[in-house]
C-alpha cells in the first residue's frame, strides 16, 4: 500500500486532499472496484504532476482507477464529471475526446476513436462489467436444480467412520445419558448408554477439464463444481489443461460472478491429462486415500503420452476408493470412447458417464453412479 509523508503532504492544498479522497468512493458507486489503495496512490502521483495539464492527471488517474476495458472506455468521461463538475442530462449524449498523448498534443497515427454514448455517465446499454473475458461463469439457471441433485448424491455416498469409540474391544459408555436415565428411574444405572459413531464426511476430489474442447459445456460444469461446496462434503476441487491447479476457494467465492483468465495463471490450450494425475498424486498424497471419490470431468482426448495417463491411473486407482469419469460425449449419437486417452483410463474406471445438463446429472445420481 502506497505510503504518504507529512513533506509530501504539504504541497497539496486541504481542497485537493478532499476532493481526491472522495473520488473513490464515487466511482465505486458507479461500479468500480477501487479504494483507499487507489486513493493514497493516486495523491503520491499529484505530487509528481502538473496540476495545471488536468490532461495528465486523467491519464495517470485512469491507469491506477481503470481495471478493465469496460472502466477504462469509461473514465475520461467519469473524471471529467467528477472534476469539472459537467453532469449529463438523461437524454444527453456526447462523444468522447480521443486520448491525447502525455505532452498533451495527439498522436497524428492514432485512429480516430469511434463515439461513444454517455447517458449519466455511462455508455448506453452498458454495464461496467462488460468486456471482462471469464473462463468460468456458472449457469445461474440450472444452479437451483443442480445444488439439490449434489446434496442428494452426497447424502447417499458412503462416508466413512468418524472419530472411533472403541477402547480394548468394548464401546465406551456416555456417563451422562447414562446418569440422566438413572434419574428418571429412582437413580437406579441399570441401563448403560453407549457413545455412537458419528460418520464423517465424504471425501470427494473432483477434477475439471478446461480445455478448448469442454468451452460449450464450461457454464454447466462450472455450476456442478461449485455445488459441492455447498453439500455436506469434504470436496476438493482442480482445474486442468497442460498443467493442474487448486481452485476450491476461487470456485467457491467466484463460480456465480465469473472467474478472469487473469485468476487461471498457467491454463493454456491443449489438455494433458495423464500430466495432471501425476501433479495430482506427486502434490496432494494427503487427498488421496481408500475413501476418497475421485470424479473426472473429461472428454478424454489427451496431447500427452498415453503411458503417462495409464501409470498415473493405474497409481491412483490403487490409492483411492472410487474413480468416476464424467463424459459430456457420451450423449452424442454414435460417439465411442476410441481416443487413445480414453481408452487408457478405462479399464481403471469403476463409473463412466455422462452428465452435460440437469436431466442427465439427475439420471446419474438416481442411478448411483457415485454411491
Amino acid at each position: 500500500m502506497e505510503r504518504l509523508t507529512a513533506r509530501a503532504l504539504g504541497s497539496l492544498t486541504g481542497d485537493i486532499l478532499k476532493q481526491v479522497s472522495g473520488f473513490a468512493p464515487w466511482l465505486r458507486a458507479r461500479g468500480f472496484r477501487v479504494g483507499i489503495p487507489e486513493t493514497l496512490t493516486a495523491m503520491n502521483a499529484l505530487i509528481e504532476l502538473n496540476l495545471e495539464r488536468m490532461d495528465e492527471v486523467c491519464a495517470a488517474f485512469r491507469s491506477i482507477y481503470a481495471r478493465t476495458p469496460a472502466e477504462w472506455g469509461l473514465f475520461p468521461s467519469l473524471f471529467e464529471q467528477y472534476f469539472f463538475g459537467r453532469k449529463a442530462g438523461r437524454e444527453e449524449k456526447r462523444p468522447l475526446q480521443p486520448e491525447s498523448s502525455t505532452d498533451g498534443s495527439a498522436g497524428g497515427d492514432q485512429a480516430e476513436r469511434p463515439p461513444l454514448d454517455v447517458v449519466h455517465g455511462f455508455l448506453a446499454g452498458y454495464h461496467p462489467d462488460d468486456g471482462e473475458r471469464y473462463a468460468l461463469r456458472a449457469d445461474e439457471a440450472a444452479l437451483k436444480e443442480v445444488v439439490r441433485l449434489t446434496r442428494l448424491a452426497v447424502r447417499r455416498m458412503e462416508a466413512p467412520r468418524g472419530r472411533t469409540w472403541r477402547r480394548r474391544g468394548k464401546e465406551k459408555i456416555d456417563l451422562r445419558q447414562t446418569m440422566r436415565h438413572a434419574l428418571r428411574r429412582a437413580g437406579e444405572p441399570f441401563v448403560l448408554k453407549r457413545l455412537k459413531r458419528r460418520s464423517d464426511k465424504p471425501r470427494i476430489v473432483l477434477l475439471v477439464d478446461i480445455s478448448g474442447s469442454m468451452k460449450p459445456y464450461a457454464p454447466f460444469i462450472t455450476a456442478f463444481a461449485w455445488s459441492f461446496t455447498r453439500a455436506r462434503a469434504r470436496t476438493q476441487i482442480f482445474l486442468f489443461s497442460t498443467r493442474l491447479l487448486r481452485v476450491t476457494s476461487l470456485i467457491a467465492r467466484k463460480a456465480m460472478t465469473g472467474i478472469p483468465y487473469a485468476e487461471l495463471p498457467g491454463l493454456r490450450g491443449g489438455t494433458r491429462i495423464g500430466r495432471a494425475l501425476q501433479q495430482l498424486l506427486e502434490r496432494y498424497p494427503g487427498l488421496l486415500n481408500r475413501h476418497t471419490r475421485i470424479i473426472v470431468v473429461s472428454d478424454g482426448f489427451d496431447a500427452g503420452h498415453p503411458q503417462l495417463l495409464h501409470s498415473a491411473m493405474r497409481d491412483l486407482d490403487a490409492r483411492v476408493g472410487r474413480i468416476v469419469w464424467i463424459n459430456p460425449l457420451l450423449g452424442e449419437p454414435g460417439y465411442e470412447p476410441t481416443a487413445k486417452g480414453m481408452s487408457m483410463a478405462l479399464s481403471y474406471i469403476d463409473a463412466f458417464i455422462d452428465v452435460h445438463d440437469v436431466p442427465t446429472w439427475q439420471k446419474a445420481v438416481m442411478s448411483g453412479a457415485l454411491r
